[in-house]
């Protein structure tokens, strides 16, 4: 039989082992889960409400390469910039982004064609982006491109939303 120390009896209460029932466990438990979970979502949303570094990544100011680097009349695909950088006949520029204006597909260029495509309803964009049936209204949007120091840079932070293709959409080293 164990002695109770009666001049400290709180001694007592600490070294002695507590039998935690199963409803206290699955109690502790859960507290313990749904405050993991609190925190999980509180750095979720504020990792999402922070202010992005826009320099670089989609929703900023995109380097994409050298000018020299591209040949007239190519079509480039940038990924992270969910764009398609076109370098025309006559050197000029311009980023179409791959979203189609109908219902927001992803546009796939067909070298072997010489247009876009919109896998979901196979509609058609030339070159410039500019549509050739009635299935859309209008042409790809697109983003400005600018260029520094023998760099082509494009800013993706909105696209343009366009009609149809003009002229003016295409900027020109200087």
């Amino acid at each position: 039989m164990k002695k109770k120390n009666i001049q400290n009896p709180e001694k007592d209460e600490l070294t002695t082992p507590k039998n935690v029932s199963r409803r206290d466990f699955l109690g502790i438990s859960l507290k313990a889960l749904g405050g993991l979970a609190a925190i999980e979502l509180g750095a979720a949303g504020i990792l999402f409400l922070r202010t992005r570094s826009a320099s670089g990544e989609f929703g900023g100011m995109m380097t994409i390469g050298k000018i020299v680097e591209f040949t007239p009349g190519s079509v480039v695909e940038v990924e992270d910039g969910n764009f398609y950088l076109i370098c025309t006949e006559d050197s000029g520029f311009m980023a179409v982004y791959r979203r189609c204006p109908h219902l927001g597909c992803m546009v796939k260029w067909m070298d072997n064609e010489q247009k876009f495509l919109c896998p979901c309803h196979s509609a058609t964009f030339d070159k410039t982006g500019d549509f050739h049936n009635k299935l859309v209204a209008r042409a790809l949007d697109y983003f400005p491109v600018t260029f520094d120091k023998g760099m082509v840079k494009v800013n993706t932070t909105a696209p343009i939303v366009r009609e149809q293709h003009l002229p003016e959409h295409i900027s020109y080293p200087g």
